[in-house]
């Protein structure tokens, strides 16, 4: 049987009447958005290929939000912002890396990436948090019960999952079937996807238009070690499907892979009382840092660092200052009051009862985590803050969620963190077409595209938190609108 017969027989099986289905590689966020877009404003037909058993990859465990500059939940809330300020903002975070057209895109875009989820999918993004390295309070999340990334995944996984049932011609989904090859013809035109089905037998789908959205690799120690070997004994946040597939199948058909060494390490993975020396933790979310949780030395009972300055600094900061003399494990102590737990209560109540985070009084703090200052000297270091702003750390008013009478019966919601692998940076170079560009700077196939942490470029040496979904749904909506201008 020659290849095309091949290519045709297997778009058969897979129930898609179209001679090309557009092929999207991987179901978190990026790849959703890029279904989303293609069937519904353009109704092409889509092949959603995911390695694992079920859609979501990563992005389902997003929990603080995604950013939008003057959205119309900032307008609701007068607060006041724009898309200059927000670039502004993102460009100081990338330290000189990345590419500021991409980090432009990105910015510009994001108020059409909000609108677009709560026009389309009937998401609130109600509420506003200002996380690290932000002007302004421009990270949106929703009022109801369910954290940020699942409300959104979950939203457009059931979309494309009814319209795989009631249109099978206009949306087929894939799922156990994990990508090995590109099929490019010596014009440098994308002609089809191979890939193993759960039965580990090889498959091709005929296509002119592939979309990778495939992921990042933090789980992968083989790429951490040839990137960043510094980073390989780190546990991480990053769940099995973060493997770097994508990126090597990239860089094998000649894709430019920048930034490669670009690895955020998160301040906060919840270290688990139960099982500490875990490599996989609980991330938790910079929210609980942005709208008011502060950050404790083991070492001596008090803060060391403006919480809200960029993930990075945070990061070296607890690195440098709470290693513990006995064990060498570096710890710190994050601590939010009762004022915040209303707007964290969904966030809380999970760690609550995953027994990461626990509710006890400044007297249970000073004894539980034998600091060394006695819990009068805590709730002292605590008020002191309360009437400096910015504090001495350039932070403002950081204790007013711990109530007006501060003592040492007050009650606080504590957990023990330590910095995780979080976030790649890098991968295969893009424009703002989202066409993957090869080494040359010439794009490297006609109807190759990448979104989400697949690609480099968006955010250089820093990512800004709540930009990791706002990438997704940016480059992911641009990729579908590129190939419906294509065709």
């Amino acid at each position: 049987m020659s290849n095309e017969s091949t290519l045709a027989t297997n778009v058969e099986k897979l129930n898609i009447s179209s001679d090309s289905p557009v092929v999207v590689i991987g179901s978190g966020l990026a790849g959703l958005a890029t279904s989303n877009q293609l069937v519904n404003k353009y109704q092409i037909p889509i092949v959603l290929v995911e390695k694992e058993a079920s859609l979501g990859g990563n992005s389902i465990k997003a929990s603080s939000g995604i950013n939008g500059a003057v959205t119309a939940t900032q307008a609701a809330l007068k607060v006041e912002d724009s898309p200059e300020l927000f670039l502004k903002d993102t460009i100081k975070s990338a330290k000189g890396k990345g590419l500021e057209p991409l980090m432009d895109k990105l910015t510009a875009d994001s108020k059409f990436a909000i609108s677009w989820l709560q026009d389309e999918f009937d998401l609130k993004l109600d509420l506003l948090a200002q996380l690290g390295g932000h002007s302004a309070a421009r990270t949106h999340r929703s009022s109801g019960k369910l954290p940020p990334g699942f409300e959104i995944v979950s939203a457009l996984s059931k979309n494309l999952k009814t319209l795989a049932e009631e249109k099978p011609d206009l949306v087929k989904i894939q799922l156990d079937a994990r990508v090995t090859d590109i099929k490019v013809d010596d014009n440098k035109n994308v002609v089809g996807v191979e890939f193993t089905n759960k039965d580990g037998q090889s498959e091709i789908i005929k296509t002119n238009h592939v979309v990778f959205c495939s992921g990042g690799f933090g789980f992968s120690k083989e790429m951490l070690k040839e990137y960043a070997p510094e980073l390989i004994d780190l546990p991480t946040t990053n769940g099995k499907q973060t493997t770097g597939d994508g990126q090597k199948i990239l860089q094998r058909l000649g894709a430019d892979l920048i930034d490669m060494d670009q690895i955020q390490v998160h301040p906060t993975g919840f270290v688990d009382p139960n099982d500490p020396d875990s490599q996989w933790k609980f991330l938790g979310a910079e929210a609980l840092r942005g709208l008011g949780g502060i950050l404790l030395n083991p070492n001596t009972g008090k803060r060391f660092v403006n919480e809200l300055t960029t993930r990075d600094i945070v990061t070296d900061t607890i690195q440098a200052e709470c290693v513990n003399k006995e064990t060498g494990n570096v710890r710190s102590l994050l601590v939010l009051g009762e004022g915040i737990y209303e707007q964290l209560k969904n966030n809380l109540d999970f760690y609550m009862f995953k027994k990461l985070i626990k509710k006890i009084t400044l007297n249970q703090v000073v004894e539980d985590y034998k600091l060394p200052i006695t819990a009068d000297e805590l709730a002292k270091h605590l008020i002191e803050y309360s009437n400096e702003s910015p504090d001495q750390f350039g932070r403002s008013l950081i204790t007013r969620n711990f109530g007006e009478n501060i003592n040492t019966e007050t009650n606080v919601f504590i957990g023990e963190v330590t910095p995780v692998v979080h976030f790649t940076m890098g991968g295969a170079k893009i424009n703002t077409a989202a066409e993957v560009i090869a080494k040359d700077g010439t794009v490297l196939a006609k109807g190759l595209y990448a979104a989400g942490e697949v690609s480099g470029g968006v955010h250089g040496a820093n990512r800004l938190g709540g930009s990791s979904l706002l990438e997704c749904v940016v480059f992911g909506r641009t990729a579908a609108d590129s190939i419906a201008n294509s065709k």
